[in-house]
């Protein structure tokens, strides 16, 4: 095993170079006026703190917590009777269907991200059928672009654990006397409970920090803490508040991740 062990080692290096000090960059950028294309003098500051009072900011704070809320109820109101269906599903092609839910996430998201844009204004393929949106700019091309994208990984998680779930406990439910009603929300729901956590927060977190969806679907027009972050660093160059926001975003990631972690020991609900 300790020679199995070496084994590990590209893997820890590649780790060091590509997490570990990019966040480690990211974290010195917050806390100081450096420059990142001017590394010269620089001091240690917190006036990148400021910028959280900037109301553009908090405006997409709102923003995010509204849609990632919204994006995470429809997703989790679609995905649980799916995943349920799929879990008791008797058919020797279960898999095969399980298979074509994925499928959609090995695309290029911003491929997904364009077609949903070409079709959501009012001249495109659907002209044909007769059926025109114009929805570039609203709500709603947002909340539609999101769900496509995350439903599977509200789905799957929820899946994996209601399919490893022991059926001789539904059975003696049954047996002793519940309804369907009472057998689910007393014994599947609670047994569930797990990959419905961890269904809603892959779902909750990438949707809150999303930003190419926004920038195309909204047109511009409703921005989301991953917009500003993307402003910060690629268009007004301010990269210290753009560090802060996503050291912000980083930690609140892992302390979720923590809290699932504890509350699913077994990792039955992880994919």
């Amino acid at each position: 095993m300790k020679s199995l062990s070496k084994l590990s080692y590209p893997y820890i290096v590649w780790m060091f170079i590509l997490v570990v000090l990019p966040t480690l960059l990211i974290f010195i950028l917050s806390i100081t006026n450096i420059e990142i294309f001017n590394i010269g003098s620089f001091s240690f500051t917190f006036d990148s703190f400021d910028y959280l009072n900037s109301p553009v900011v908090i405006e997409a704070v709102k923003n995010s917590i509204r849609l990632s809320f919204y994006t995470t109820v429809i997703c989790l109101v679609i995905g649980y009777p799916v995943a349920y269906y799929f879990a008791n599903m008797k058919s020797k092609n279960r898999q095969l269907y399980i298979a074509l839910i994925i499928v959609p996430v090995w695309s290029n998201m911003l491929l997904r991200i364009i077609a949903w844009e070409k079709l959501f204004y009012p001249n495109s393929i659907l002209n044909m059928f007769g059926i025109s949106f114009d929805l570039i700019g609203t709500d709603t091309a947002i909340l539609v672009g999101m769900v496509s994208m995350y439903l599977p990984f509200m789905i799957l998680p929820i899946y994996s654990v209601l399919e490893k779930m022991d059926k001789s406990l539904i059975e003696a439910s049954r047996d002793l006397g519940a309804n369907t009603f009472n057998t689910f929300f007393r014994i599947i729901l609670p047994l569930s409970l797990s990959g419905v956590l961890s269904g809603v927060l892959m779902t909750l977190l990438p949707s809150m920090t999303a930003f190419a969806l926004p920038e195309r679907l909204s047109g511009g027009k409703t921005l989301l803490i991953g917009n500003i972050i993307e402003d910060y660093f690629m268009k007004t160059g301010n990269v210290n508040a753009g560090s802060l926001i996503s050291i912000i975003l980083m930690l609140v990631i892992t302390f979720l991740f923590i809290g699932l972690l504890k509350f699913d020991k077994e990792g039955d609900s992880l994919l």
